[in-house]
This record gives C-alpha cells, sequence and structure tokens, in this order.
C-alpha cells in the first residue's frame, strides 16, 4: 500500500486541490449572482426612465397641444435631464438601447425581452 506524502504544511496536494474547488464554485455562484443583480437594477433604472420620458411627453402635449414627432424633440427642448442620450440626443435605456416611442400612443412601450427584461 502506498503512502501519501506530506508536505512541509502536513497538507496533501488533494487537501489543496479540495480547497481550490471550494474556492473557484465559491466564485461562480458570486459571479452569478453579481451578474442578476446588474441586471435587476438596469430594469429598475430602465422603468424609472420610462416613467420620466412618459411624464415629459404628457407636460409636452399640455404645453404645445400635441406630441413630439421623436424623443429627441424632448431632450433638445429640456423636457428630459439626467438620461443618457446617444449623438442623436436620443434617450437610450441603461441597456444602451433607444427607447421605444409609440407616437400614436404618446408614450414611450415597455417592451419585453429584448434587453430590458420587463
Amino acid at each position: 500500500m502506498k503512502l501519501i506524502k506530506l508536505n512541509r504544511n502536513s497538507e496533501t496536494s488533494f487537501e489543496n486541490i479540495i480547497v481550490l474547488i471550494f474556492i473557484f464554485v465559491l466564485a461562480v455562484i458570486l459571479a452569478h449572482r453579481y451578474q442578476g443583480i446588474i441586471k435587476y437594477a438596469k430594469t429598475a433604472a430602465y422603468k424609472e426612465d420610462v416613467q420620466k420620458i412618459n411624464a415629459a411627453l404628457i407636460v409636452y402635449r399640455i404645453k404645445y397641444g400635441k406630441f413630439p414627432d421623436n424623443l429627441s424633440v424632448l431632450v433638445k427642448k429640456g423636457f428630459i435631464v439626467n438620461i443618457k442620450t446617444d449623438k442623436e440626443s436620443y434617450p437610450i435605456s441603461p441597456f444602451g438601447t433607444r427607447f421605444v416611442y409609440g407616437k400614436k400612443y404618446g408614450r414611450v412601450l415597455y417592451f419585453g425581452g429584448g434587453g430590458a427584461g420587463t
């Protein structure tokens, strides 16, 4: 029968491997939970931005009697502040895409899947 050779610290290589596997599993679990928290935060920010834009659309309609042709008008006229915009002044969601504006309805539409997670 073969004896297990111990290193200086009286730990076997097998024990070291077990500890490394344990650390790796914990790291994977933490990374997965972190991604979930990030997605949850982006979804919450997305919903809040949609509410802000829809409120700005209502104020715009009260002031001008019609809905704007696109959302960049709201940014340019100062109805929307503190929302990230792209180069053409269109507000963009926390997921990096433009909001879907339904001019017919006069509001930003929530969409499922496609990044928003709603």
